[in-house]
């Protein structure tokens, strides 16, 4: 699906990326390279754990939830505690029973699952890094 450059323009804003799937990798920065977001990427929970608490401009991080060395709902809840208003949204390949219940009792503030079509990233994304008058 093409946007135009306008369309979704997060000049200003950064994205942490915390996944450790190659191919969803590359499915986001095709994604969200027109954005004009900054993006930083984040190969498990710890690594983004470390980020936040080294980098306060982070806007949103979409967070996977089937990471190595620290899971997507632990780190969300520790960098919860660290910054509250950092929005998190939670992605994940497998929907377990009550694993969305874990994931917002943790802190998160969106849930959606992969495959994720482009146009609902964006818009999910959009509500929290577009400003108020572009909404």
């Amino acid at each position: 699906m093409e946007f135009s450059d306008t369309t979704y323009s997060w000049l200003g804003k950064t994205v942490l990326i915390v996944e450790d799937n190659e191919t969803s990798n590359i499915y986001f920065e095709a994604a969200l390279r027109k954005t004009k977001a900054v993006l930083i990427w984040a190969r498990n929970g710890l690594d983004a754990v470390e980020i936040v608490k080294n980098k306060n401009q982070v806007d949103l991080i979409l967070m996977d939830i089937n990471m190595p060395k620290l899971d997507g709902i632990e780190a969300t809840r520790i960098i919860k505690g660290i910054n509250p208003e950092i929005v998190i949204v939670v992605q994940t390949a497998f929907i377990l029973s009550g694993e969305e219940r874990m994931c917002q009792e943790a802190g998160c503030d969106e849930f959606i699952t992969k495959p994720i079509r482009l146009k609902y990233l964006l818009d999910t994304l959009n509500r929290y890094l577009a400003s108020p008058k572009e909404i």
